[in-house]
């Protein structure tokens, strides 16, 4: 299977399968497809506060900067059904793989500091990636946990893949939180968002500097306009996604 996502107006970035996944296991999708469940129950806005127009306050599902963060990428999920069983201090992890798919498997704790690993003594999960993610010359993959995703059973590391030169499956550990767990993890489950990274953008030394006068003016100028017109950032700054 082959998908082709459209990126900055480019493509950048593919997705493709082996021919005996083709229809069966879940594909990755536009990281908006995946808002978390908590983010998505907050209503809108709050009758019970004012803001400083009078107005009704505006909750957080109202923050672009939140909702342009979690749109950013594309979220690999879980391939199909996975059992895992935990002990209560989660010193033991064990899973169980599907008849048709391997999903999980350990890397050993010592290759990630034995003692100062944050789930040891149990090993760190391993998330096994059916989808190659390829990208175009001189653009790399950021795999990074699903963002504001924070009421979740496991975290999977970030990690940055020259995707363009490795066109293959890239794995996913993680640490594993919760204690006493005895149930299915359910296929589509997000795993990562990957996003697409133009190499050598910018500088990596850091410029540090104190404010000019031109961007000290530039402030205040923003923050009377704030104060005499409602929602500045989002209608009149914020370029349009």
């Amino acid at each position: 299977m082959l998908k082709y996502f459209k990126f900055w107006g480019n493509d950048v970035i593919e997705f493709y399968c082996h021919p005996d996944y083709h229809d069966v296991i879940p594909e990755p999708k536009p990281a908006i497809k995946y808002i978390p469940d908590w983010f998505k129950v907050i209503p809108p806005i709050d009758r019970e506060r004012r803001d400083n127009f009078n107005d009704f306050a505006m909750n957080a599902k109202k923050c672009l900067p939140m909702i342009d963060a979690m749109s950013l990428g594309f979220t690999i999920p879980l391939c199909g059904d996975l059992h895992v069983k935990t002990d209560e201090d989660i010193t033991e992890i064990k899973v169980h793989n599907p008849p048709a798919i391997k999903l999980a498997e350990f890397h050993d704790v010592r290759q990630v500091g034995g003692a100062s690993y944050p789930g040891y003594p149990a090993h760190p999960i391993k998330f096994i990636n059916h989808w190659i993610i390829k990208t175009a010359p001189g653009w790399s993959t950021l795999f990074i946990p699903p963002i504001n995703h924070v009421r979740t059973n496991f975290t999977c590391f970030g990690g940055l893949v020259d995707t363009d030169a490795y066109p293959k499956e890239v794995n996913f550990p993680g640490i594993w939180h919760t204690g006493n767990f005895d149930s299915i993890v359910p296929a589509g489950t997000p795993l990562v968002t990957a996003i697409p990274i133009k190499r050598n953008m910018f500088n990596k030394k850091i410029k540090i500097r104190k404010i000019t006068t031109e961007e000290f003016k530039k402030i205040g100028i923003i923050s009377k306009t704030q104060n005499t017109r409602h929602h500045v950032y989002t209608k009149e700054l914020r370029e349009k996604r």
